[in-house]
């Protein structure tokens, strides 16, 4: 037995070593999901899997801490998690989707003549940046955020991540994150931080301005496929720039790009 008391078995591939019980359900637990691409309930997973309801909870609990599952709908059933799809990028890199997005990118530069990015999750509030087109103006965005990753509330990408998740969720992610005030005008307060995750949850898309960097603005969406957010694209220009015409622009735009990248 393990100090936490699961069941460690005989592994006749490495002599001398153990099989964590728990691991192998966690396992089994992430393969049920894979077959629910819709979604799967707790009563559905203890059938599945023959296991009783404290256990299948419990195995949740944990993999939903590390972003392998997460349980985005209404109706509250489980799905596979930002993790999953990151460790999927890991073997297939990115399976074409960094590819997809270069025209994709391009054209939403050249119809907002504004610097765009594309942003995967790596977890259930971070995100990285994976490819980036950069405007034509002499004043924008000219820091290259390819392979950074993301994990400011304060921006966009988080916060649609967040606001992929129900409300008590996102709620506990936020209580476990560093709340950072990089300007004055950055929200930090949780009652503050929870509404505007509620209202990017309602809009389906992200606006931040000056709260990640003073004069610095964007606008981000969410790309869905099969129910669960893939990757995000953004535009990201100087505040004065940032006027309710461009902001119409730009969400049309980053929608269309939105649709392709997802599209089969």
């Amino acid at each position: 037995m393990t100090l936490d008391g699961d069941t460690l078995l005989s592994n006749p591939l490495l002599p001398g070593t153990g099989r964590n019980e728990s691991l192998r359900r966690a396992f089994d637990v992430l393969e049920l999901l894979a077959r629910h691409p819709h979604g799967a309930s707790v009563a559905e997973l203890c059938h599945d899997a023959d296991l009783p309801r404290s256990t299948v909870s419990r195995l949740l609990a944990s993999l939903f801490d590390a972003g392998a599952v997460s349980r985005p709908g209404q109706d509250r059933k489980w799905i596979l998690g930002p993790t999953i799809m990151r460790l999927t990028n890991a073997v297939a890199p990115l399976s074409g989707l960094q590819e997809r997005s270069g025209a994709i990118l391009e054209q939403i530069t050249a119809e907002t003549g504004e610097t765009s990015m594309l942003a995967v999750p790596t977890g259930p509030a971070t995100a990285r940046v994976i490819e980036e087109v950069r405007g034509p103006k002499l004043v924008g965005v000219h820091s290259p955020w390819t392979g950074e990753t993301i994990s400011s509330v304060a921006s966009g990408f988080v916060r649609l991540l967040l606001a992929e998740l129900p409300p008590a969720e996102s709620e506990r992610v936020i209580g476990r994150m560093e709340l950072v005030s990089h300007t004055p005008k950055t929200i930090s307060e949780l009652g503050q931080l929870m509404a505007v995750i509620e209202d990017v949850r309602q809009r389906r898309y992200s606006v931040v301005v000056d709260e990640l960097e003073e004069g610095l603005a964007g606008l981000g969406v969410p790309a869905i496929k099969d129910g669960q957010l893939i990757a995000m694209l953004a535009v990201y220009l100087p505040t004065h720039r940032f006027t309710p015409q461009l902001q119409k622009q730009a969400l049309a735009s980053l929608q269309r790009g939105a649709a392709q990248l997802t599209s089969p």
